[in-house]
């Protein structure tokens, strides 16, 4: 047993306790469509297609309260290559500025979310981010007002990129627009399921990350 998954044995503790994620338990998951609107060839090689998405809380905090926000959408593998994984992208909400520092927010309204580590993607580091498009009329932090959004005219977020220290430039946006109805503990997980060319960075982290989601799939006998 390596160092990682010593380290993550508490996650698995947490998810068996909850019967659950131990973090984003709560979430609400949707099928929407991720159009690219970067240049071919710039960037990360995120193409337009159909998505599993999912908006959640962090923390599962009820009602509207404050929480970590996290957005989540998986991408089918390449059509060219055989034996590929799907891509999972998982980002959850900083502070105002920050790619790295995770913090509450108070709505979902104006929300941005990070990656909140780089993707290496033929030797350059590219971060990702969503800003929230569509303007909601209720405040707060209620998964029934992503429900309710995704159910009547849709969710979008508009994606960008950015290189290892550059600006922020259009990647693509995402559109959820049908309530899947399906079980919400699909397992997202970033580590195990990527692009065969994307990796996380730094490499040591990404380790980490990988055993705390095995492990929480363990604790909540999840595939």
């Amino acid at each position: 047993m390596g160092t990682s998954d010593i380290a993550a044995l508490p996650v698995r503790l947490g998810a068996a306790l909850r019967g659950r994620r131990l973090f984003h338990p709560s979430g609400v998951r949707a099928e929407g469509l991720l159009e690219r609107v970067a240049p071919d060839g710039e960037g990360l090689p995120m193409e337009s297609c159909d998505v599993i998405g999912r908006v959640s809380k962090g923390v599962g905090s009820p009602g509207s309260l404050p929480d970590v926000a996290g957005l989540a959408w998986r991408m089918p593998p390449p059509q060219d290559l055989h034996g590929c994984t799907p891509w999972d992208v998982l980002l959850a909400s900083t502070l105002a500025g920050s790619r790295v520092a995770l913090a509450p927010i108070l709505g979902w309204q104006g929300a941005t979310f990070s990656s909140l580590m780089p993707l290496q993607y033929r030797g350059a580091a590219w971060w990702v981010r969503a800003k929230l498009a569509t303007p909601l009329e209720s405040g707060g932090l209620s998964l029934q007002t992503v429900r309710d959004q995704i159910d009547s005219d849709g969710m979008v977020f508009d994606i960008d990129q950015a290189p290892r220290s550059g600006q922020f430039q259009p990647l693509a946006r995402l559109t959820l627009r049908h309530l899947d109805p399906s079980s919400d503990d699909i397992a997202f997980d970033p580590t195990m399921h990527s692009d065969p060319d994307v990796t996380l960075l730094p490499r040591w982290l990404g380790e980490f990350r990988r055993a705390a989601y095995r492990r929480s799939r363990e604790g909540r006998d999840a595939q």
